[in-house]
C-alpha cells in the first residue's frame, strides 16, 4: 500500500488563483454595490427659503402638506438643472400605538415625488431634529414648486415645532 503524498502543484496553484478571482469578484461586487448611493456636483448661485416656528401636527397616514414647507423658486435659462433640497424640523411622535407607528416625510417638486421616495423620518416616541436632503431630477428651466410632505404609518400625532425648507439651485 503507498502513502497519499502531497497535492500535485497545479491543483494547489488552481485552488490558489480560484480563491484570487473569487476575491477579486467578492470586491467588485461590494464596490458596485457601494456606488448604488448617487452622487452629483453643479453650481449653486441662490437659494429659496422658507421657515416657521408654529407647533403644528398631524395623524393622518396619507401623505399631505407640512405647514408651510412649500417654496417656489425658478430654474434659470435653457438647460435642464438639478436643484439641492434641503428639510430639517424639531419633530416628535406619540401615541398609542405600543411604539411601533413611524414618521415619514417626503419632497414632490411641481406634484411629482423625488427620489429616493418616503423617508421614514423618525419612530415613535421620538423627539428631536430630524430632516433630509434631496437632489431633484433634471427640472426644465422655469417657475417649480417644492413641497415637503409627511405621514404616519398607523395615525399617531406626528409634530414639527420650528422647521426650515431650502431649495438651492443655480
Amino acid at each position: 500500500m503507498v502513502a497519499p503524498g502531497p497535492a500535485p502543484r497545479s491543483k494547489t496553484r488552481f485552488a490558489m488563483i480560484a480563491v484570487v478571482v473569487l476575491a477579486a469578484v467578492a470586491g467588485a461586487l461590494i464596490g458596485v454595490a457601494a456606488q448604488a448611493a448617487t452622487s452629483g456636483s453643479a453650481p449653486i448661485n441662490r437659494f429659496d427659503a422658507v421657515d416657521e416656528i408654529v407647533n403644528e401636527c398631524t395623524t393622518t397616514s396619507t401623505f399631505k402638506l407640512v405647514p408651510q414647507m412649500r417654496r417656489s423658486f425658478t430654474v434659470p435659462g435653457t438647460t435642464d438643472e438639478r436643484v439641492v433640497v434641503m428639510f430639517q424640523g424639531a419633530l416628535s411622535l406619540s401615541g398609542s400605538a405600543g411604539g411601533f407607528d413611524t414618521g415619514f416625510l417626503r419632497l414632490t417638486i411641481d406634484g411629482v415625488e423625488q427620489q429616493p421616495g418616503e423617508i421614514p423620518a423618525i419612530g415613535e416616541g421620538g423627539r428631536g431634529t430630524h430632516g433630509f436632503n434631496w437632489k431633484t431630477a433634471p427640472l426644465d428651466p422655469g417657475t417649480h414648486v417644492a413641497r415637503v410632505q409627511w405621514r404616519t404609518d398607523l395615525g399617531e400625532s406626528l409634530c414639527a415645532d420650528a422647521r426650515s425648507l431650502i431649495v438651492m439651485h443655480k
